[in-house]
């Protein structure tokens, strides 16, 4: 019994010298880990959003948007994360699991090997892939309720975070340079498109069409002494129709030959500049973010309005054509300006189709205000515009999110969006 009050004491103690160590220290700060104790890092995050739609019917189409956010509340994520810098050991792992009402899931769990020779780092488990920029942040990160419409159709609603391995090498240049390169296996949601799954979870097996390649370089380098700009360019291949698909689900109109193996080369580049004079004052960042798909007869969903009802599931209302060959991108832009220590204002333009594909190009205007109650919890007031697009009305989008933080982090295995 001595032991144990002894423990506890020495944990009070380590806590509020933690506390007391650190300017301004909250109840979760970016800078605050218990790995260098031994300990392990715990940490929450829970976000939650109220959304409105003014033509929710004939405007709305959730093959678009992504089945992240509906009419009414929402609850996005609410996520628990446990991480730790290894005793003793060059290694950090990370466990990010994910809570809903009916179930429990893993957003990330892996091991990082972050000390090999020659300035390399091995990560393996399930992880956010380096491709893009938004990709890598996971959602209370996000500067808006919603990611780009670009990013949610190449890479779905939450982006690729599935199993697999990723292999990083930091070249001894005069800035910082890194390149990535993974193998992740094909993920198996409903609304992954580019890459479906096709890896089979009974029989396994290591076949390349299983896996989808994805490779990343970044750079990042001083403007002025007060300003920064980070590059980064991307590319992923892999097989674009999934294992076991039914032929019979998919029209085909144009009678064009069903190959399992016709594949998809995406493509991206993205730039973000930051002005930030001194810590903790405000700031500004832009970030601008292009990708580019070239698809071998690509499969197409479009949502049929017809088919809606209660208790009617989104999958049924779809309907899969099966197109021919085309080259489809898009571009999102967005501007953040942290005015005050507490307070930002951000603004995104959106457009998928530049080049236009199979699919109907869409447009969308986003505006947003929010005021931070420490370094990861705020409440953002945020409206859009989203344009017609093929059948759909115009409509307008109010939403109200609140994103409520705490805990500690271990440096290294996750990327944080938000500057303080």
């Amino acid at each position: 019994m001595k032991k144990i009050k002894k423990a506890l004491l020495s944990i009070c103690g380590l806590s509020i010298a933690l506390m007391m160590s650190t300017p301004d220290a909250e109840a979760h700060t970016k800078g605050i880990s218990l790995s260098r104790y031994g300990l392990v890092d715990v940490s929450w995050t829970g976000n939650v959003n109220y959304a409105y739609f003014s033509d929710y019917e004939n405007g709305f189409n959730a093959l678009k948007l992504g089945d992240r956010n509906f009419a009414g509340l929402n609850v996005t994520s609410f996520d628990l994360s446990l991480s730790q810098d290894a005793y003793l050991f060059p290694m950090k792992w990370a466990l990010f699991t994910t809570w809903s009402p009916s179930s429990v899931s893993v957003e990330e769990s892996f091991f990082l090997f972050h000390k090999l020779p020659a300035q390399l780092q091995l990560k393996t488990g399930i992880f956010r892939t380096s491709f893009g920029k938004i990709n890598q942040y996971h959602d209370h990160e996000w500067p808006f309720a919603d990611p780009p419409l670009v990013t949610t159709h190449f890479l779905g609603v939450d982006g690729v975070h599935t199993v697999g391995a990723e292999l990083n090498w930091q070249p001894p240049t005069p800035f910082f340079t890194e390149l990535s390169l993974s193998a992740m296996q094909n993920p198996v949601g409903f609304l992954d498109r580019t890459f479906p799954g096709k890896f089979d979870i009974v029989q396994g097996g290591l076949d390349f069409r299983h896996f989808t390649m994805y490779g990343r370089g970044t750079t990042f380098f001083d403007v002025t002494e007060d300003s920064n700009v980070e590059i980064g360019v991307s590319g992923a291949v892999g097989q674009n129709k999934p294992n076991g698909i039914n032929e019979k689900e998919v029209s085909n109109p144009m009678k064009i030959s069903f190959n399992n193996n016709d594949s998809t080369i995406l493509g991206g580049i993205d730039l973000t500049y930051v002005y930030k004079p001194k810590p903790f004052d405000p700031y500004v960042r832009w970030t601008t973010e292009f990708m580019v798909a070239n698809r071998t007869n690509p499969i197409v969903y479009s949502l049929d309005r017809t088919k809606r009802g209660l208790d009617v599931k989104l999958a049924d209302q779809t309907v899969k054509t099966l197109m021919p060959s085309d080259i489809v991108g898009g571009v999102y832009s967005e501007l953040n300006y942290r005015f005050l220590h507490d307070w930002d204002v951000s603004g995104r333009f959106d457009y998928f189709g530049l080049p236009k594909g199979n699919e109907d190009s869409q447009m969308r205007l986003t505006g947003g205000v929010r005021y931070f109650f420490n370094a990861v919890s705020r409440v953002n007031l945020q409206y859009e515009y989203t344009f017609a697009s093929g059948n759909d009305n115009p409509y307008h989008t109010v939403f109200l999110q609140v994103n409520i933080g705490g805990g500690t982090v271990t440096p290294g295995v996750g990327k944080f969006y938000n500057l303080f």
